[in-house]
């Protein structure tokens, strides 16, 4: 995407603006900040916003996106950043790179959990193999069996 590393929003929603372009046309469901959303047909994905058969959903707010069967997105790659993110975001994605192979429990925003298996991770999402992609900077809590 054009805008990727060029806006504050680089650290997340530029990268889950990525992964949900990917999925356009597809029935995912949403977990948000405030919700979770299940079966929400993507129908377009432009301007940091989601349009869907739920209607449109700023991409700030969504938290994680899963869609079964799996599909395979390509994620951002993982870079050093700059300002608020490299205080937010790099720690937690610097951490879940040790973590690729390990089974972890994810605690994410308002009060859900993703677990599996930590299959791939990048700029601001982490692949949850078989489960979710979930942005990075709505991590609250990472349990992984070896902590």
């Amino acid at each position: 995407m054009g805008i990727f590393d060029k806006t504050k929003c680089d650290c997340c929603v530029c990268p889950m603006q990525c992964v949900l372009k990917e999925l356009e046309g597809e029935t995912v469901d949403i977990s948000t900040t405030t919700n979770v959303l299940n079966s929400v047909t993507i129908n377009e994905v432009k301007d940091f916003n989601l349009f869907s058969s739920e209607g449109i959903i700023p991409i700030s707010q969504i938290t994680s996106a899963s869609i079964l069967p799996p599909i395979q997105v390509k994620l951002k790659p993982i870079r050093i950043s700059k300002g608020e993110c490299s205080c937010c975001e790099d720690p937690i994605t610097k951490l879940l790179s040790t973590l690729i192979g390990k089974v972890v429990e994810i605690g994410i925003e308002p009060n859900f959990i993703v677990f599996g298996t930590v299959s791939e991770v990048g700029q601001g999402n982490v692949n949850i193999e078989n489960v979710a992609y979930v942005s990075t900077c709505s991590i609250i809590k990472v349990r992984c069996s070896f902590f």
